[in-house]
């Protein structure tokens, strides 16, 4: 007996491990496949309270240390939040056990990874969006990754959770596979299906057409000019930094002119790279046409622009054409301080594709982007604020939105990893803010996406698994019924 209590714990203990392989900060895709096959056998045959906490407890430690610090936020939120990460894995543990020995053993291991992204996709409306689902970690697992071309974020976390409840039915089983000779060979057949397809997917779709060159410019921030908004603005606060927004402006304007000589033919910056007050607005924006002009580029300043006397703050990119015309002015949505933006992304035809723009957070929304990927843009241009604790699985949460789109994305990253990947999630270019003096990003992208059946369809194989699950309790509601008429 204490033989197997050691044994049991220490699986879990292993699968609590690995799972803080699979954070933002460290994100290893095979790590992900592990953990939840312990998780899964010993949820099945526990009926102790205790031990539900114990195990939600291993759950909840790796889950905390893979967000904490990544965003300025109290203690308590941060517990909040990772509850809120691990919910869906709570809710299919549950759902879980109570069917797996109500039907066959085929049927039953689709019910946790099923659950698992229903949960997650009803989730993911609310303000925390993707950031946090298990697909994030199969990034660099490029022919699994294809998947996400069809069936969006939620069919790529399918395939690694079924693998977890397949080997936790043959674990049962005591790895008979002349018994689960059946569940064997589906599951194996369709594994296999997805990846070879998707490997060859990969390799015959490579881009070889016409490219663009694109800068992504960070300039380190000597003061946090948050904490400003946090005052409520006030002028008297803002004017002790005049001088070093000047100089950091100037120094992003020095920048600029050098990538464009460089070359480059679309410039943008990091999220609120650059910094606006009141009284010098309008001189900054005749200085971004010119040069926007004088160098015959699509300039993209992405700003902070404050307010005097208010908590609320513009956190914006401003797209200038070669003419020197603003072509719009897109105002972070998705933002923990008030946003004025109506939702609606703008996009832009240019000699070099379909571009459209978002910042950071935004892209962490699949049914928000999908309206430019509906659209057949083919850049996405995303300048991003991070933090060392969420660095590179952040950056990954938003190159996603371009696999299933099928469309390139440049993400300018300050205080994380800035990634250019084009429309297969192939990196192209990637730079680390904590390792690069100049943190320019130089970078030549394919100028024409592609389209995919995830745009066209949206999110169907969610839809699809809500009615496996409906029908799921339907029959054994039906047969429970029929059990209790005998």
């Amino acid at each position: 007996m204490k033989k197997q209590l050691l044994l049991k714990y220490s699986f879990l203990l292993l699968g609590s491990f690995l799972l803080s392989f699979t954070g933002l900060r460290i994100t290893f895709f095979l790590a992900a496949w592990i953990p939840m096959i312990f998780f899964i056998y010993y949820f099945r045959k526990e009926n102790k309270w205790y031990e539900y906490l114990i195990m939600m407890t291993l759950l909840f430690i790796p889950k905390f240390f893979a967000v904490h610090g990544g965003w300025d936020m109290p203690l308590v939120l941060e517990i909040f939040g990772v509850f809120f990460a691990i919910a869906p894995l709570t809710i299919a543990l549950l759902v879980d056990k109570y069917f797996y020995k109500k039907t066959s053993s085929v049927i039953s291991t689709l019910v946790f990874p099923a659950t698992y992204i229903l949960v997650s996709f009803l989730l993911g409306l609310s303000q925390f969006g993707t950031f946090s689902s298990i697909a994030i970690t199969q990034f660099g697992f490029k022919p699994l990754l294809q998947l996400a071309t069809v069936a969006g974020l939620g069919g790529v976390s399918f395939v690694v959770l079924w693998f977890s409840s397949t080997m936790s039915t043959l674990w049962e089983s005591n790895f008979d596979l002349n018994k689960e000779k059946r569940l064997v060979k589906f599951f194996v057949s369709i594994f296999l299906t997805i990846t070879i397809l998707g490997g060859i997917y990969f390799a015959v779709s490579i881009p070889t057409g016409e490219t663009v060159r694109i800068a992504g410019i960070t300039v380190e921030h000597k003061s946090n000019y948050w904490n400003i908004i946090d005052m409520e603005t006030p002028e008297s606060e803002v004017e002790k930094y005049v001088d070093e927004i000047k100089e950091l402006n100037d120094e992003l304007f020095l920048k600029s002119e050098k990538v464009a000589r460089f070359g480059a033919k679309i410039i943008f910056w990091s999220e609120a790279n650059g910094v606006i007050y009141e009284g010098n607005k309008e001189e900054f924006v005749e200085r971004a046409k010119a040069l926007a002009v004088e160098h015959g580029v699509y300039f993209a300043p992405t700003v902070l622009v404050l307010r005097y006397d208010t908590f609320s703050a513009e956190n914006k990119i401003i797209m200038i054409n070669p003419k020197g015309e603003i072509e719009y002015e897109y105002e972070k949505t998705v933002s923990w301080y008030p946003s004025e933006s109506d939702g609606i992304i703008d996009t832009l035809e240019t000699p070099y594709g379909k571009l459209a723009s978002v910042i950071c957070f935004d892209a962490d929304f699949p049914r928000f982007i999908r309206q430019v990927a509906k659209e057949n843009i083919d850049i996405l241009i995303l300048p991003k604020i991070d933090a060392k604790a969420i660095t590179p699985g952040h950056t990954y949460s938003g190159l996603f939105r371009g696999v299933e789109g099928g469309f390139s994305t440049v993400a300018q990253v300050s205080n994380g990893i800035s990634v250019a990947s084009d429309y297969r999630g192939n990196v192209l270019a990637s730079q680390d803010f904590y390792t690069t003096e100049e943190k320019i990003m130089v970078v030549d992208v394919p100028i024409e996406g592609r389209g995919t059946i995830y745009t066209f369809l949206g999110d169907w194989f969610i839809y699809l698994n809500t009615l496996f699950l409906i029908l799921l309790v339907g029959n054994v509601l039906r047969t429970n019924r029929g059990n209790l008429g005998e």
